[in-house]
């Protein structure tokens, strides 16, 4: 973790423990082990790892401790390589989170991992959002997304696994936010959801905001 990392968390006022930073830097270690063969992030990144994708996860940080409650369950739609979920899970021991992802080998990865890193408030299933079992039940508290598919696809099978009054958390950037969207507006109204929050914030070395957009569930 450079400078501009160290930076970039004090400017959002979010303050890691040593183990909070023990868990990540295990985490990133083991990404970038099992990167080589496994092809889990672009290999370009990973000399850039935190930057890109660290504290893109941390970014929602603040949202989730300010409308959740400790103890409250988080499920991490399309998990992939950890990001949001591990990142979020590892920097917020308050919550509990589930990793969803089809994939038994990104399942296989992301439960070694949270082994590795010691971490008590992980669990990984291999599944898909509304397939049966978890993650398919209004049982969350709030669920993330970062890199899944089109919005107006994914806002329905998210919003409905949400308790009422829970929050959907969607990774957007400043070109997707700035098409209109009547799909996603008409997803959002039939799913029973408002707009609540907009996050905006911006990564070292970037020109441009990026956004996370909190669905709030009405109904």
């Amino acid at each position: 973790m450079n400078d501009a990392v160290t930076k970039t968390l004090e400017a959002w006022g979010l303050k890691l423990t040593e183990e909070n930073l023990r868990k990540l830097e295990a985490f990133s270690a083991g990404l970038k082990e099992k990167n080589a063969v496994q092809n889990l992030v672009s290999e370009k990144d990973i000399p850039q790892l935190w930057e890109r994708h660290m504290l893109d996860s941390l970014a929602a940080a603040g949202v989730l401790r300010r409308r959740l409650k400790p103890g409250a369950l988080i499920a991490d739609a399309g998990s992939g390589a950890g990001f949001p979920g591990l990142a979020l899970a590892a920097a917020l021991e308050e919550f509990n989170f589930q990793l969803l992802d089809s994939r038994v080998r990104r399942c296989d990865f992301l439960g070694e991992t949270a082994a590795a890193m010691g971490t008590r408030n992980v669990a990984v299933f291999n599944r898909r959002v509304g397939e049966g079992g978890p993650g398919s039940e209004a049982r969350y508290a709030a669920v993330t997304e970062r890199a899944m598919g089109q919005l107006e696809n994914i806002l329905p099978q998210c919003l409905n696994i949400l308790v009422r009054g829970g929050i959907f958390l969607a990774w957007q950037s400043a070109a997707q936010l700035a098409q209109p969207r009547p799909a996603v507006e008409a997803a959002r109204r039939k799913a029973g959801a408002e707009l609540a929050e907009t996050v905006t914030y911006r990564l070292p070395g970037e020109s441009e905001d990026r956004y996370i957009l909190v669905f709030q569930k009405s109904r």
